[in-house]
């Protein structure tokens, strides 16, 4: 329990010190640092979100779940470009957060999001958390995952866009 609330409050702390941190950032250098990373894809939205989700499972990842966004907000009137947000799992990874229960607040974070969506010019864009600016605040043992996590969603995304 008491490890628990131990992480619980490094968790709060992380975002508050996040938020003094982009304060600072932002005087000192004009902007605020990226809370996500966003690259762009070579291909259409329908063949990035394909090559993504085969890229996912021949990594050995699942896909959980596709949120067609742009689909659920056309059906109550409001119209926008295509964006889809998914969901994708390595069991490798989660097992090692979710088997600990002093680790399990960080299941906020999860499963990990990736964003896949089109402008109104025509280019389509990933969008993921920038997993690192968390995993250096978290424990060890959890910044290990995030940052090992962080490195094969890049890899997948990096073959999925080209």
């Amino acid at each position: 329990m008491k490890r628990e609330v131990s992480m619980i409050a490094m968790i709060l702390t992380v975002f508050l010190a996040m938020g003094s941190v982009a304060t600072v950032f932002a005087h000192d250098h004009g902007q605020q640092p990226d809370p996500v990373i966003v690259q762009p894809s070579e291909r259409g939205f329908a063949e990035t979100v394909s090559a993504f989700k085969d890229e996912v499972s021949q990594a050995g990842w699942s896909v959980l779940n596709v949120n067609n966004m742009a689909g659920v907000l056309s059906s109550r009137g409001y119209t926008m470009q295509p964006v889809v947000i998914i969901d994708v799992c390595s069991g490798q990874y989660s097992a090692r957060i979710l088997s600990e229960d002093a680790y399990r607040p960080v299941s906020a974070f999860m499963p990990c999001r990736v964003s896949i969506y089109k402008t109104a010019d025509g280019t389509v864009f990933f969008s993921r958390m920038n997993a690192g600016a968390f995993g250096s605040m978290m424990d060890p043992e959890v910044a290990e995952v995030m940052e090992q996590s962080d490195a094969e969603i890049s890899e997948i995304i990096d073959r999925a866009r080209r």
